[in-house]
């Protein structure tokens, strides 16, 4: 199986997306500089990490002890015992989510998305949708280690992101839909800094850059076409194969699928509408025989097997292939100025051509 076509639960969460597309966009952006010796300089990089609970000391066990050895807190001559703290890093938590009215836009727009078909390939399709503003808060905390890292790490946010940021995630699923949102959020004009002057013997405090922002994006609402989703039943027999798939082409219905070569000759299907049909070995197709007939499964022998599969017809709108091109009427007579012949959208031909492949 394809990398590309492989599916999981978190998939169809556009809020997940949108977090995901704002950590690798702060990723690639912060870093700062750090004089290691008189001769030697290295880029030091700040890494994103969002906060998926609110005690971040279980994180760090919980990826500590999670080790070759398995899941558990054996000690290992590999690790030394106590919480790892990777420093400098960010942490991104999710603080709020609204929608904003005032940017709606109308809904009777077309917008392109793409989708798996069931011979899993992706196809370009065209529907109505909203696009629905909304406005996700999130706060900021850059860990450092010392005072001066602090005032690099604070000079480089105003230097590389001060103060329009974009970045764009791919979001929706692949049986749905997928499409493409742009998202922008903009850096904020005043930055916390704080810097611990008490330490106690339990305390793990740092150097921290806090400060919050409001990502601007969208959530597209696709008005899809209906999917229909049709219960295909087949019946192996020894010599031959009954069912409703109608035509066996469209579904791929496929001898090897029921059968081990070589296939018994002459393998017809009978489809329960009153069709029958006939495998040509030789081009790998079924080829129509027969119409408007009355079978009787006692021809076929033994029953070998029974298998049944929900397979989906969909009507949704696919992309043209279609080049429109636009020319000059040919009412005008020859020699006539350019100046003088109709503007682009007044009386024009419109004609199209077809690309070289199907649609």
């Amino acid at each position: 199986m394809a990398t590309y076509n492989l599916k999981y639960n978190k998939d169809d969460s556009v809020i997940r997306h949108i977090i995901i597309g704002l950590l690798a966009d702060l990723n690639s952006k912060l870093s700062f500089w750090r004089q290691v010796s008189n001769d030697e300089r290295s880029i030091i990089d700040v890494p994103f990490f969002y906060a998926v609970a609110g005690d971040e000391n279980f994180i760090k066990d919980n990826f500590l002890f999670s080790n070759v050895n398995g899941e558990g807190c054996d000690p290992d001559g590999a690790f030394a015992d106590g919480n790892y703290d990777k420093v400098p890093r960010g942490i991104v938590n999710l603080t709020s989510f609204s929608v904003d009215p005032g940017k709606l836009v109308n809904k009777r727009n077309l917008g392109n998305y793409t989708m798996m078909n069931q011979h899993g390939l992706m196809e370009g399709y065209v529907a109505e949708f909203e696009m629905i503003p909304v406005v996700i808060g999130v706060d900021i905390e850059i860990l450092v280690s010392s005072q001066l890292d602090m005032f690099k790490v604070t000079e480089s946010i105003v230097k590389n992101m001060y103060k329009a940021n974009s970045f764009h995630v791919d979001a929706g699923h692949m049986e749905d839909g997928m499409y493409r949102i742009s998202s922008e959020y903009m850096m904020p004009d005043d930055y916390t800094q704080e810097r611990p002057i008490e330490y106690g013997f339990d305390d793990k405090s740092n150097h921290k850059i806090t400060f919050s922002l409001d990502v601007n994006t969208f959530i597209p609402s696709f008005d899809f076409e209906d999917d229909i989703y049709t219960k295909y039943t087949r019946y192996v027999y020894v010599t031959g194969i009954t069912g409703n798939f109608g035509d066996p082409n469209i579904v791929t219905l496929h001898p090897s699928q029921m059968y081990d070569e070589p296939y018994p000759e002459p393998l017809k299907y009978f489809d329960t509408a009153g069709t029958i049909w006939t495998f040509d070995t030789s081009n790998q197709t079924w080829v129509l025989t027969d119409n408007n007939i009355e079978f009787d499964t006692s021809i076929f022998g033994t029953l070998i097997s029974t298998n049944s599969q929900l397979l989906r017809t969909s009507k949704r709108r696919k992309n043209s292939n279609r080049i429109f091109g636009f020319n000059s009427t040919t009412d005008q007579p020859a020699g006539t100025p350019d100046k003088d012949k109709p503007l682009f959208g007044d009386r024009n031909d419109v004609s199209s051509t077809d690309l070289p492949f199907n649609e």
